[in-house]
């Protein structure tokens, strides 16, 4: 299944086609992620002492703390696809896909699956861009030849 979500069918020909640079891609995720990552930290303190206060389950601390370690997993992934490693891309899905895991688990506990409905779309969006992104070398998804020439 890892294979499925690291190689998806449509990443040879995809419905939406932008010709998006991995290396550019990836230094997006890695400053936007370690800022995510940074602010997490802070609110999993915040959260902790206002989960005591309130009685939140620990199910939400958790979910919580699986979504900021996804965070912190893409942004490392994101620095690595910037360094031109391949690699990167891997460790960007694998940590779009725990946030988003992270997000259910916190949305389950609480009752706000609205709000993973959004988180999950958008963590799709993260994940398409990751797919057809191309680094330096690599066969681009859209077309340099113009409609009607050969």
């Amino acid at each position: 299944m890892l294979d499925q979500l690291l190689d998806p069918p449509f990443a040879k020909n995809p419905p939406v086609k932008l010709d998006i640079p991995a290396k550019t891609l990836g230094l997006v995720y890695a400053i936007l992620g370690g800022i995510g990552t940074l602010f997490g930290v802070f609110g999993l303190l915040g959260l902790s002492a206002l989960a005591a206060v309130v009685g939140a389950g620990p199910l939400f601390f958790i979910g919580t703390l699986i979504g900021v370690i996804g965070t912190a997993v893409a942004a490392w992934g994101g620095y690595k696809m910037y360094q031109s490693d391949r690699d990167g891309k891997r460790l960007a899905i694998y940590g779009i896909v725990l946030n988003a895991v992270g997000a259910l688990i916190a949305a389950l506990s609480y009752g706000g699956l609205t709000g993973w409905v959004l988180n999950a779309i958008f963590a799709f969006v993260l994940y398409y861009l990751v797919i057809i992104s191309r680094f330096e070398g690599e066969p681009k998804v859209v077309s340099t030849t113009p409609p009607g020439a050969s």
